[in-house]
């Protein structure tokens, strides 16, 4: 989004909170950058002060802007979280380790059939399986989706409740299978650019064609059993991935 339609069932501070995103995001407005005054980005955008200050106020509980008094309003500096592609964890355990505070919008958290390919990974019987959907939020900010495949005999297993939208709309799903007993040991992954789509697009803040990070993950427990396949989306801006490479060498006689 570059400009703002006022023709569009979008509220006009909605489509604002996106436009200045997506610029934070891509560093037109860079890191620490001050802000033009409220009347400079109302000639700018053509919407009215309260407009403004919606934006505004929506950026700043998403943890993009701080205000200084007297001196105005500011892109706040922030970590990124980066994932160890070393250490097998799950999004809360990230986000937690670079200061940032999940969070988690459900969308699915039910039993139900899945694609030949799922099955295959996770070595069903039948194509089907507890769904679980969620759009991942740091700071309140959404950064990613999710969406984990679990086999139905390990569903079972799990206590009470603890597969429920209402407990994983707070929760992480990596701790709720491991209550179980489940240990996760390892997993296999993959990545990949990808366009984000319009429904991705839409929850994730992005234009349909703006590009994304693919990620599809088979986690394996002690025993060899695969038992969460992800098919997960994340934000350009939102991850940095770092392998730690080693190259053996023989010993020099």
């Amino acid at each position: 989004m570059t400009t703002i339609d006022a023709n569009s069932i979008t509220p006009l501070y909605r489509q604002l909170t996106q436009l200045l995103r997506g610029q934070i995001s891509s560093g037109a407005i860079a890191d620490g950058a001050r802000l033009p005054s409220e009347a400079r980005l109302g000639e700018q955008y053509g919407v009215s002060r309260i407009t403004i200050r919606q934006a505004l106020a929506d950026l700043e509980r998403q943890g993009l802007l701080e205000r200084a008094p007297g001196k105005g309003t500011f892109v706040r500096r922030r970590p990124r979280p980066i994932e160890g592609l070393t250490r097998l964890s799950g999004f809360s355990e990230t986000a937690a380790a670079a200061g940032l505070e999940a969070g988690y919008q459900v969308l699915a958290a039910e039993e139900r059939d899945v694609a030949p390919e799922i099955a295959e990974r996770l070595t069903l019987p039948e194509p089907r399986a507890y769904v679980v959907e969620r759009v991942l939020l740091a700071n309140g900010a959404p950064v990613g989706m999710h969406a984990s495949a679990i086999p139905r005999w390990l569903a079972e297993q799990v206590r009470p409740g603890a597969l429920s939208a209402e407990h994983l709309a707070h929760a992480s799903l990596y701790a709720a299978i491991e209550s179980a007993g489940v240990v996760l040991l390892r997993a296999i992954e993959s990545l990949e650019p990808a366009f984000a789509g319009d429904d991705h697009g839409r929850r994730l803040e992005l234009e349909p064609t703006a590009l994304v990070q693919r990620v599809r993950r088979t986690v394996y427990d002690a025993e060899g059993r695969p038992v969460i396949y992800e098919a997960d989306t994340y934000r350009p801006d939102a991850f940095t991935y770092r392998v730690e490479l080693y190259r053996q060498r023989e010993p020099t006689p």
